[in-house]
């Protein structure tokens, strides 16, 4: 049975006669990017989107009157950019603009060395294959389409086209590598997560969106109960230890606050911004506070998420190219 389609893939110009390559390579998603093909010859809509797969050398006047026609706004545009190429920077974006495309999630341009057709459709092949693997998994994580690294910022994007932006010094494992190092990354075949081999160092986009966001952290724990009996002791013993009272918490009764220590119920965002204004700290030094308290006695939940430890994720099965 073939895996399902939640979006479709319309090639315009060379990109056709390279997804006609990998198809006639019979990869191990070639089923689903056969059918994924094909749902733009069928008249059926339902609550598919559309992705046009092009190449920046093929963002003519034609390929701009079309691709207005037939766009919705749910239309994404992934654009394979060849470096080196006489395509610029500021002709793509032009035509981002002639055709409309004012959101971030609409477009997405990746970069390749030009080396041939053969560099170009294996290099198109890896972006099909994790379209293909967030199309047909039963899982909700999100995964990695593409990543970058340059001027100290990890840059990410998913299938969606959502992007995150990851400073290096907020990534303890990676923080004082060079640059030549961290350009040494590969990105799971599914898009799971990068790795990079050298250092041992996987990330995947919950772990990376957690670095920037704490309290999104602390939600994905929370469905744990164990966690939450644990938190509720590190809120309690930072508690005392600071020589605070229930009763100095204007803003949390306290019986709600013996629910949290409790591990009854989880630490809400009000909850947070209350205690660390009673502690003095910012929700995210308090965060931070907590998860030294944690540290007290590891668990493989602060290793994985509060204290930002990377070195957690399973040795890579296979990788695609970047």
């Amino acid at each position: 049975m073939s895996d399902p389609i939640t979006f479709h893939i319309s090639p315009y110009g060379s990109a056709s006669s390279a997804l006609k390559e990998i198809v006639e390579q019979d990869p191990p998603y070639a089923d689903w990017l056969r059918a994924a093909l094909r749902q733009r010859h069928s008249g059926r809509r339902e609550n598919q989107s559309k992705i046009w797969v092009a190449f920046s050398h093929d963002l003519d006047d034609e390929f701009v009157k079309l691709f207005l026609e037939q766009s919705t706004p749910e239309t994404r545009l992934l654009v394979m950019n060849e470096v080196g190429e006489r395509s610029s920077t500021d002709n793509i974006f032009t035509r981002l603009m002639e055709m409309q495309i004012r959101s971030t999630q609409r477009f997405y341009v990746a970069d390749w060395p030009r080396s041939g057709t053969t560099q170009m459709s294996r290099y198109l092949a890896a972006f099909m294959q994790r379209l293909a693997a967030t199309s047909s998994s039963d899982e909700h994580s999100p995964r990695i389409l593409n990543a970058s690294v340059f001027a100290g910022v990890l840059h990410v994007v998913s299938p969606e086209f959502k992007r995150l932006e990851i400073p290096i010094a907020q990534i303890p494992a990676l923080a004082d590598k060079p640059q030549a190092e961290l350009n040494e990354f590969e990105i799971d075949e599914d898009g799971a997560f990068i790795y990079w081999p050298k250092l041992d160092v996987h990330l995947g986009w919950e772990q990376l969106e957690q670095i920037i966001n704490p309290t999104a952290a602390l939600k994905a724990l929370q469905k744990q109960t164990a966690f939450n009996i644990r938190y509720g002791k590190a809120v309690q013993k930072f508690r005392e230890q600071s020589g605070i009272k229930p009763a100095d918490l204007t803003d949390l009764s306290v019986k709600q606050l013996g629910r949290i220590e409790r591990g009854e119920c989880r630490l809400t965002s009000s909850a947070i911004a209350t205690l660390a204004k009673a502690h003095n700290l910012s929700p995210n030094e308090y965060l931070n506070k907590l998860a030294e308290k944690l540290s007290e006695a590891p668990s493989p939940a602060l290793g994985t998420v509060i204290s930002r430890s990377f070195h957690f994720m399973p040795k890579p099965r296979k990788v695609g190219a970047r």
